[in-house]
């Protein structure tokens, strides 16, 4: 017997992300609301907002320094598949992200990667992920500002990066692939 949160060959998938201003929060709960995914948002009490949060956000960004992140909810070593996000500070990954790859190497299964961010396109930041995760990203999307604010734009981003991960994120007897869903839009496909 499967539930929405299992999928085909008892597959499971996990979106975690970080997000300070919100943008990344929703790129991840999108994505989970479509390919029916757990979700965990990684907490960092460390780092925040304002003139002097965002100068100390960028500093240990910049300076590789992990954050001291909260504990996590859910275990990515029992899932398939595990969807990661962040945000984007002074063109580096963020400081919580950094921790959770460091804390979850050689748990995770197959990872796809998305950042959001003002204009740094996501090949900048893949070499971190994939030393830190100690995996090859099977796929990888960066959601810029404008992307982010223009709907049909986001839309099509979002659609092109979930179809990448399908296509790379194959069941052992090739059973991947998506359905329609009811009353979502046909661009709006979510794994089996």
């Amino acid at each position: 017997m499967t539930n929405s949160k299992t999928h085909a060959g008892g597959r499971k998938i996990l979106v975690a992300y970080y997000s300070l201003s919100g943008n990344t929060a929703r790129v991840a709960r999108d994505i989970a609301a479509r390919v029916g995914a757990d979700i965990e948002s990684i907490q960092d009490p460390g780092h925040g907002v304002g003139f002097f949060g965002y100068l100390k956000d960028s500093l240990d960004a910049l300076r590789s320094i992990p954050a001291k992140i909260g504990p996590l909810a859910k275990n990515p070593a029992d899932y398939a598949l595990t969807i990661v996000g962040t945000p984007v500070w002074a063109g580096r990954l963020t400081p919580a992200v950094r921790s959770y790859l460091k804390q979850t190497q050689g748990r995770l299964g197959k990872v796809a990667f998305f950042v959001t961010s003002g204009n740094t396109g996501v090949e900048k930041i893949v070499p971190s992920i994939e030393l830190l995760a100690d995996t090859r990203l099977i796929a990888s999307a960066g959601f810029n500002a404008r992307e982010l604010s223009e709907r049909g734009a986001y839309d099509e981003k979002l659609t092109a990066f979930l179809y990448e991960i399908d296509g790379r994120y194959a069941a052992p007897d090739g059973a991947a692939g998506f359905r329609r869903v009811e009353g979502v839009h046909e661009s709006h496909a979510v794994f089996p």
